[in-house]
């Protein structure tokens, strides 16, 4: 069988420009040969490390294809591949532990206890964050909270997000600060530090001229301004029963604050974001303490109300 890069020899032989032959010995590295007959140079490529092994006629000597060679080279990578990730995975698991959170460790009952003690001592965003942990450890590795427990374990933690979002400015500062702005779209741009911020109501309330819910006792008022808290495009609230007029303690996030139809000055709310507070450890943090008989009362009506609608 021919080599594959034809035919390969020691020895050199070629025709210069002249017609003169130049012959001789290749070496292992390049040379330059000068013609004897005009002084042209040749360059002279050296000895092929390509050289085709001795020819046996009892053996014929096959040459691996192209197409199998690479397939070759490809088996090997993805082994090798294989191989680094394998031993590189625990590795791998670590680094991707710390990034989602650093209790991974703990266990979701755990974790949820840890939530609760965090959230009596007043510390709302270290109670949040174990309890994100807990519901994530639950639904990614170990399932251990029945039903029951994973519903009062995300009551809990929708409560804890919204005090961890409250407004630490009265509604009335950020109308005040609305209207010392002369240009509009600088007042939308300045809102954005409270948008989605919470705002906690403790009050009655009770069924406005348009039947839609309204508060029943606090007022906004700036300079002799009345502002209207808009709570009749809040879904939840829509439910809450009216008649007659009763006490609740919720929360919801801001969605704006602006200048409405007749001059009227609005506070809107994120529809879906409105949360009744029903864990006693939750409303202590933003209610005085002790907790009265009447506010305990109003947090199991509310968690009555929650569990039958």
């Amino acid at each position: 069988m021919p080599h594959p890069f034809g035919e390969i020899s020691d020895e050199y032989r070629t025709t210069c420009l002249c017609g003169q032959e130049l012959r001789g010995k290749r070496r292992v590295a390049h040379q330059i040969v000068a013609c004897s007959r005009c002084g042209h140079k040749r360059l002279i490529f050296p000895i092929s490390p390509w050289r085709a092994p001795p020819s046996n006629p009892t053996k014929p000597i096959r040459f691996l294809k192209l197409s199998r060679l690479l397939l070759i080279v490809a088996i090997g990578s993805v082994l090798a591949m294989g191989t680094v990730f394998f031993f590189a995975r625990p590795f791998l698991r670590h680094n991707g532990k710390v990034r989602y959170d650093t209790a991974d460790d703990r266990s979701s009952i755990t974790l949820w206890e840890s939530g609760r003690h965090e959230l009596r001592d007043g510390n709302v965003h270290l109670a949040l964050q174990d309890l994100n942990a807990s519901l994530a450890n639950h639904e990614r590795r170990d399932q251990a909270l029945g039903p029951s427990d994973l519903s009062l374990l995300q009551t809990l933690r929708q409560e804890c997000d919204l005090l961890a979002r409250l407004l630490d400015l009265p509604l009335e500062e950020i109308v005040r600060q609305a209207m010392q702005q002369r240009n509009d779209r600088e007042w939308q741009a300045k809102f954005e530090d409270y948008r989605g911020r919470s705002v906690i109501f403790d009050d009655v309330l009770r069924r406005e001229g348009r039947g839609g819910p309204a508060l029943g006792g606090y007022v906004v008022r700036v300079n002799d301004v009345e502002v209207r808290i808009a709570l009749d495009d809040l879904p939840l609230l829509q439910q809450v029963p009216l008649d007659p007029p009763q006490r609740w303690l919720f929360g919801a996030r801001l969605a704006s604050c602006r200048r409405e139809e007749g001059g009227v000055w609005v506070f809107r709310f994120e529809p879906d974001s409105v949360v009744f507070l029903t864990e006693e450890i939750a409303a202590a943090t933003c209610c005085p303490s002790p907790l009265d008989d009447g506010t305990l009362a109003v947090l199991k009506r509310q968690r009555d109300w929650l569990q039958r609608k």
